[in-house]
């Protein structure tokens, strides 16, 4: 039986770098699909408005910067640490960026959904709420971060910072899941035109927003889950992991 190679200290590399590495795949297959949807939406939607193709165009350049320090931190930690696992009491500085940058790109995201379901609504109060949700998760995690870059001891600092954490994933989860039931319940309700073609769109938009919206909110919500389950892993699942 071949059983997992430990340092003195406990280390496990399965239960450390094996996240990183996996969400660095991940990371990478998905800047991918964004980088075309970045290419077809500048070729497509030239009609557009200024602020929201410098939405878009921050948002991706926000990931490219996300993605670089993934990038490194998988070379940090699988070259430069090799046989001393010891180093990686500290993360390094990459994964400590990775966590703003995604952060931003989560609030930009948030706060358009947010003033779409406004638009949609004509009402005042969801979209507010759904904001202040984002608000208090993009605090608490540049808080996290500011922390992160003078953390000693990744075990310490996960116990002192535990409930930060948890606020910052269980308010994303919650923001995304109430923006994206609410985008589709304000579709639903204009469903009331006679004409078919009319109907088919409606439906078509209220399809789109229940398959792009719900996977980002599951995503979200799987995080924390796997968060709340595995806290030994909370670093590694808050520096891959925590974005759209």
């Amino acid at each position: 039986m071949h059983i997992p190679e430990r340092s003195v200290n406990g280390f496990d590399a399965n239960l450390v770098i094996g996240p990183v590495q996996v969400g660095g795949l991940l990371s990478a297959a998905l800047f991918g699909c964004l980088s075309c949807q970045f290419y077809v939406y500048f070729a497509k939607f030239t009609s557009d408005r200024l602020i929201l193709k410098a939405a878009v165009s921050a948002v991706f350049f926000i990931q490219l910067a996300h993605f670089v320090c993934i990038i490194s931190m998988l070379w940090t930690m699988t070259v430069v640490t090799y046989g001393d696992p010891s180093q990686l009491k500290v993360f390094p500085v990459a994964a400590d960026l990775a966590i703003p940058l995604s952060a931003f790109t989560a609030f930009i995201v948030q706060a358009f959904y947010a003033f779409r379901l406004w638009r949609l609504s004509e009402k005042i109060f969801l979209p507010i709420l759904c904001e202040m949700i984002s608000v208090v998760a993009q605090i608490s995690t540049l808080i996290l971060s500011s922390r992160a870059f003078y953390m000693t001891d990744l075990t310490v600092f996960e116990d002192n910072q535990m409930d930060l954490i948890t606020l910052s994933f269980v308010a994303r989860a919650t923001c995304d899941l109430l923006t994206t039931g609410a985008i589709a319940w304000s579709l639903y309700h204009k469903r009331v035109s006679k004409l078919p073609s009319t109907m088919t769109i409606i439906d078509r938009l209220i399809y789109w927003t229940i398959e792009t919206g719900l996977s980002t909110s599951l995503m979200a919500v799987i995080v924390a889950v796997l968060f709340l389950v595995l806290e030994q892993n909370c670093e590694c699942i808050c520096t891959v992991f925590h974005h759209r």
